[in-house]
């Protein structure tokens, strides 16, 4: 994290707790809160125990090391590991952390039966499968030799199917419901017992409500945000959903302070490389944030930051500790709060209009502020 006095990134636990029991009255199964990557930019630690509070009694994290962070903390929930492990000595920390392991791979799913028996135990798994995202899990297609290997395995106690959308509200999605739900069928007739489901993240909760998901794993909608605008056609008819999108809070906000107010003359030019040129005599203001606190570089001359309750245009090349904005229309002095994440005045600027200016989006936008600011908590 970079450091300046005149930055601040503010998390709100009470939008978060609360954002976290809407969802939970929403869905029609049990939701796993997702604290990964640094509960996304929020905080790790600060973010599980609010959840914890809530109610939440699964909390799905990146890795070991992050499962073994909260495993300090007592939060009286499970903590999923959804990257998986690496070689068996990590297989040995998890077992003996009681940690439960989404296991894509057979090797790494010997490995945790191995650890389980060598401590007289079982390892807590989710097979996870790749029904067409692409990314990890066991081949949907190649579902029945692997479960045949994995009948043969011992002191595993297996949780479920686990799988991930590669998107939440078309054709492909459903496509890959009903692979996960054919590989289901053949895992209960091989392993021997009822299988359960986790299939659903933040966008498949909303627009998959009647899915038979035994553990949703949901992340963004936690924060404030979702991955689906209300106006999806993924969202036709799903009153519902959309009601839960417009109740959520945005748990994240950001600001800064103006350090300089100027004028440029038209003509002048504002930046590196001159890429800003004043058609019109105006008034800019310089912030002390810029890419290395997760404004990006190609976000120059694109956007807008509040000032004084309006919008103001964002100049030229965002730098790597300043940047610069057009508070013409402002009555703007050094010291005065400059928003990029939040509201001011009744306006408001979300993760996602910030994302798409920086041509990418809410997800990757939280977790840049959140891990590149100095972070203070607030209850409210």
């Amino acid at each position: 994290m970079t450091s300046s006095s005149f930055n601040k990134c503010s998390i709100n636990l009470g939008a978060l707790s609360r954002n976290y029991r809407r969802i939970a009255d929403f869905a029609s199964h049990p939701v796993m809160a997702v604290v990964k990557g640094d509960a996304y930019g929020h905080g790790l630690v600060p973010c599980a125990q609010a959840l914890a509070a809530a109610g939440a009694t699964d909390l799905g994290v990146l890795d070991l090391e992050e499962a073994l962070c909260l495993r300090r903390y007592p939060l009286g929930a499970d903590i999923h590991v959804l990257a998986g492990l690496m070689g068996p000595i990590q297989s040995l920390r998890a077992i003996e952390a009681g940690l439960v392991i989404l296991a894509y791979d057979l090797r790494q799913i010997r490995s945790l039966s191995k650890a389980a028996e060598s401590l007289g135990t079982e390892a807590r798994i989710w097979l996870k499968v790749d029904t067409g995202m692409g990314r990890l899990g066991l081949q949907w297609h190649r579902a029945g030799y692997c479960l045949s290997n994995i009948a043969t395995f011992k002191n595993l106690r297996i949780e479920g199917l686990a799988t991930h959308l590669a998107t939440s509200g078309d054709g492909g999605a459903e496509e890959q419901l009903a692979r996960l739900l054919d590989v289901g069928e053949k895992a209960a007739r091989i392993l021997g017992f009822p299988i359960r489901y986790s299939a659903l993240a933040s966008g498949g909760t909303l627009a998959h409500r009647d899915f038979p998901d035994g553990l949703s794993r949901v992340g963004l909608l936690l924060y404030g945000y979702s991955p689906l605008a209300v106006n999806s056609p993924a969202l036709a008819g799903a009153r519902k959903s959309k009601n839960l999108i417009r109740s959520l809070e945005p748990v994240m906000s950001l600001s800064s302070r103006l350090i300089q107010v100027g004028e440029a003359r038209a003509g002048d030019t504002i930046g590196y490389d001159r890429t800003f040129t004043a058609t019109r005599d105006i008034k800019f203001g310089t912030a002390p944030i810029g890419y290395v606190h997760g404004l990006s570089r190609t976000r120059s001359s694109t956007g807008h930051a509040l000032v004084d309750g309006k919008m103001a245009k964002l100049l030229g090349r965002v730098c790597m500790n300043l940047s610069m904005y057009d508070v013409s229309a402002m009555g703007a002095q050094p010291g005065q709060e400059i928003v990029l994440l939040g509201r001011q005045d009744g306006k408001a600027i979300g993760a996602d209009l910030a994302g798409s200016w920086q041509d990418t989006n809410a997800y990757e936008a939280l977790c840049l502020f959140g891990r590149l600011n100095p972070r203070t908590y607030v209850a409210s």
